[in-house]
């Protein structure tokens, strides 16, 4: 890692300038950085070694960002800017936890942080998969949810996670997508099926969790960790998001210069999908029309 280092993983704009062995006629191209740095050959799909584009590299908090070639993905989306910013990481992440957990048509899949990012992309390629998606979320933001696909949602903070779920979903639990953990974890892990796969990205409501290994053992579950996604999956996105499959949820809009306000109203927690920043030189065409209240 070299510091300073400038962060941004989402990254939509045009191509200005190309380096040495890349096609001339891709400047001005329309593009979407796939966020993933691969240290593998193409085919390769392992992810054990896998960076990304504002970790391992500079980023787009930026008006001009360098990147790979084969990142740069053009497309023809019919949405602006922002809208299409709300897509790689949330999108990317949630798609390679449905792929670890193979989560198919017909089955049910509960998904906790459903109001955020990538909990409002799962909820949303769940039902492009055939699948039957469930939310948890916090008191407020269940319309929201059902509107984007939720079938429905069970509200966090009840005095019984696994009863409140058991009244809630029609049939077993097949998957667990889970972007909390913390107290609820083990819980989770009750409400799956024997065999059920449990699958997670995050753990913003703790990392460190105790597990009841019997519960695991017993009922035959799958464990997957997961994390950003492969070329194939970003591909498959891209053709989602083109088809209109998936639709953007733009929450709102901030200044690059304005990234404290961001991040604060990232933490705060009130919003539904995503946030974009947009570099104050095309606030006007880019930010002002979804800017945040």
């Amino acid at each position: 890692m070299v510091f300073p280092r400038i962060q941004g993983a989402d990254i939509v704009g045009r191509i200005a300038a190309v380096g040495d062995g890349v096609d001339a006629a891709r400047v001005g191209e329309r593009v979407i950085v796939d966020f993933s740095i691969y240290n593998r050959p193409e085919g390769d799909e392992s992810l054990a070694d896998i960076d990304y584009i504002g970790h391992g590299r500079d980023g787009g908090y930026a008006e001009y960002v360098a990147v790979p070639s084969e990142n740069a993905h053009r497309t023809t989306a019919s949405m602006s800017d922002a809208e299409l910013a709300t897509f790689c990481c949330a999108y990317l992440t949630a798609e390679q936890m449905l792929d670890r957990a193979r989560l198919a048509g017909g089955e049910n899949v509960l998904v906790t942080g459903a109001s955020g990012g990538v909990g409002s992309a799962i909820v949303q390629l769940a039902r492009v998969r055939g699948a039957v998606p469930y939310a948890i979320s916090s008191r407020g933001k269940e319309e929201a949810l059902l509107a984007i696909g939720a079938e429905r949602v069970v509200v966090r903070g009840g005095d019984d996670l696994v009863r409140d779920v058991e009244a809630a979903v029609d049939g077993p639990v097949d998957v667990v997508a889970d972007l909390v953990a913390g107290p609820m974890f083990n819980d989770l892990l009750r409400i799956l099926r024997p065999e059920g796969r449990y699958t997670t990205a995050g753990a913003i409501g703790g990392a460190v969790v105790q597990l009841d290994l019997r519960t695991m053992y017993l009922k035959q579950l799958e464990l997957h960790g997961s994390s950003q996604g492969t070329r194939t999956a970003f591909r498959r996105l891209l053709g989602r998001i083109e088809s209109g499959a998936v639709r953007p949820l733009l929450h709102g809009t901030y200044r690059l210069s304005d990234i404290h306000a961001a991040q604060r109203a990232f933490v705060g927690k009130t919003h539904i999908g995503n946030l974009v920043v947009v570099p104050d030189r095309h606030w006007a065409d880019v930010g002002a029309p979804h800017a945040a209240a």
